[in-house]
């Protein structure tokens, strides 16, 4: 079953197309790395298929009610600013809202899934600590839990990983992982491509706003697409822990 279709994409600044006629779908239980260089379109993109920028082309989601698009994708963009001192539970509990009909209060089944989420990702301990509180890795690991607890088909992430530690960094491609398992669906920038090529089930790889790959990690990471798209040599290599990438060096 899809969970997304985008057909002919575009999102232009001005004449200049940002994104540049892109098309691919999203299936239940996909773990798909969305890759690339700074500038070549991840962020517009994802924003696109939330509808929070006006594009070109056709993204299954924009037929989607505002109601109906928070039940069906949660995000969790690169901006982290926690501007209310809330609780972590307080914060982790708004992932609920789309599912509270007429301000109704929160259940059972809802607080389950509020713990759920904050133990997935490490906090349990922290529920009554104030979300501005936090160290910048911890606020991270907390927002997180907050799209978790959300419970939607699909998840689209912005650089998830970005500023927290290894371990940590793990955890949450796990935590993606796992999730994968039961259905749903996670669609995630990333400039680690260490990371991505250990963990995503699929990779998409932009540049200049366009598609260059789109396929298994093995067949995307070429040695010819990281010199045509990062500009660099590396070691990629099948083991039993999975692929593993080293980037090895700067083309002249």
């Amino acid at each position: 079953m899809s969970l997304l279709h985008l057909s002919d994409l575009s999102v232009l600044r001005l004449t200049c197309p940002v994104v540049d006629r892109v098309s691919f779908d999203v299936s239940e239980g996909e773990l798909i790395g969305l890759i690339g260089p700074n500038g070549a379109g991840k962020t517009t993109l994802l924003r696109a298929v939330l509808g929070l920028l006006p594009f070109k082309g056709h993204a299954s989601t924009a037929a989607l009610s505002v109601s109906q698009r928070a039940r069906h994708v949660a995000w969790m963009p690169q901006a982290r600013e926690i501007a209310w001192p809330v609780t972590v539970d307080t914060l982790v509990m708004l992932g609920r809202v789309p599912h509270l009909a007429g301000g109704a209060k929160p259940s059972e089944a809802d607080r389950r899934a509020v713990a759920d989420a904050i133990s997935d990702m490490g906090l349990a301990g922290f529920e009554q600590r104030k979300a501005t509180e936090l160290s910048g890795g911890e606020q991270a690991r907390a927002l997180i839990a907050r799209v978790l607890a959300q419970d939607t088909p699909l998840i689209l992430a912005d650089e998830p990983t970005a500023g927290l530690d290894p371990g940590h960094q793990i955890t949450t491609m796990e935590v993606f992982a796992r999730a994968t398992q039961s259905g749903k669906s996670v669609l995630v920038s990333m400039h680690d491509l260490g990371l991505a090529a250990r963990y995503c089930t699929r990779l998409i790889l932009l540049h200049q706003g366009g598609v260059v790959a789109d396929g298994l990690p093995d067949t995307v990471l070429t040695a010819q697409n990281l010199a045509k798209v990062f500009g660099i040599t590396a070691h990629v290599e099948r083991t039993a822990q999975g692929l593993i990438f080293q980037p090895l060096s700067v083309l002249s």
